[in-house]
């Protein structure tokens, strides 16, 4: 814990996001990972990298995919990490969130530090079809409900804002509040790089200030520890410099072959499984700098995982307020 306030201070990664795997049973229109068959981490290795993580600082681990549920051995990883003391968020698109799995998340969160976050973006059967890909609104919608009565599990629900769900925005988060779990948002990026995938018919131009209007209106019935994010992410929305992004300066990504990189737009750069970062960070800091620069500067997106550390960190005050309001919950 000590090595990961220091990490947060001196504007070292605390924040690893992990694709367990890139198969993904749904189709989504803003990513591409799901096209990828790269392999996955055998249990031995996520044991050796994680174990180097965990030495280098790294406190919160963001499990995605691709959708991790659908790795076979998914639990076992689950519980090595938590073992190990990360606070581990499961990202899932919730198809697979039955209680049966539900069960075994709890079994294994004895420690209270496992959270599982689902994407929902919309109320309406036909706009999740062409969001996410698949028909399986009622499957997931169901398993929410099913995860609220998880509260170990520290639930919550994440949208994404496109030109096509934005004025359900505030409809989604009441239903997702009358739960009693948690909601977060982000704007739709309209990127094409590595990993995403760019998709005109979500575009915001046309709606641009409607959408702003909406984020903003809704940011307000938000914990205020989202606020900050949700704020920067309206500047970026509107074209504002919104300073450097946290890619490889408070998170980075690890891929499921177990390979390091900035972020999602990077393809895999270092082989954890050989090397130890807590040997090779200043050289492949120094190494990466002027390439995530180049990076934001010219190809500028807007993530949780890339820009949420960052927003939170310059404004204090906001991030104070914001955890003893968590706290007082």
């Amino acid at each position: 814990m000590m090595q990961s306030l220091f990490n947060v201070l001196a504007g070292r990664p605390a924040l690893c996001v992990y694709d367990v795997t890139t198969r993904c049973n749904s189709r989504c229109a803003m990513c591409s990972i799901w096209k990828r068959r790269e392999k996955e981490m055998p249990l031995k290795d996520i044991k050796k990298v994680f174990s180097d993580l965990k030495r280098f600082g790294i406190h919160t681990l963001f499990l995605q995919g691709g959708e991790p549920l659908v790795r076979r051995d998914v639990f076992e990883v689950v519980k090595i990490l938590d073992d190990m003391g990360f606070h581990t968020v499961v990202l899932s698109n919730g198809i697979l969130l039955d209680e049966k799995v539900l069960k075994k998340l709890d079994s294994l969160n004895r420690s209270g530090r496992i959270f599982v976050t689902v994407s929902l973006d919309t109320l309406d059967r036909k706009k999740y079809i062409k969001i996410r890909g698949v028909d399986k609104f009622d499957v997931v919608t169901s398993n929410i409900r099913l995860l609220a009565k998880h509260p170990g599990l520290k639930g919550s629900v994440h949208a994404t804002v496109t030109s096509i769900n934005y004025n359900e925005l505030d409809d989604v988060r009441e239903f997702v509040h009358s739960l009693g779990l948690d909601f977060t948002f982000n704007s739709y990026n309209d990127t094409k790089n590595y990993a995403s995938s760019g998709d005109k018919s979500l575009h915001l131009g046309n709606c641009m200030e409607n959408v702003i209007t909406e984020m903003s209106k809704v940011s307000q019935k938000l914990p205020p520890l989202y606020r900050p994010f949700i704020k920067d992410n309206i500047r970026y929305l509107r074209g504002e410099d919104v300073g450097r992004c946290d890619a490889f300066v408070h998170s980075f990504r690890l891929t499921s072959e177990g390979m390091l990189t900035p972020c999602l737009e990077f393809p895999p750069m270092f082989d954890l499984k050989k090397e130890d970062i807590n040997r090779k960070w200043g050289e492949w800091s120094k190494k990466m700098a002027c390439p995530v620069k180049r990076c934001y500067e010219k190809t500028p997106c807007f993530y949780g995982c890339t820009r949420g550390t960052g927003s939170i960190r310059k404004r204090p005050f906001a991030a104070l307020n914001g955890l003893i309001y968590t706290l007082r919950r």
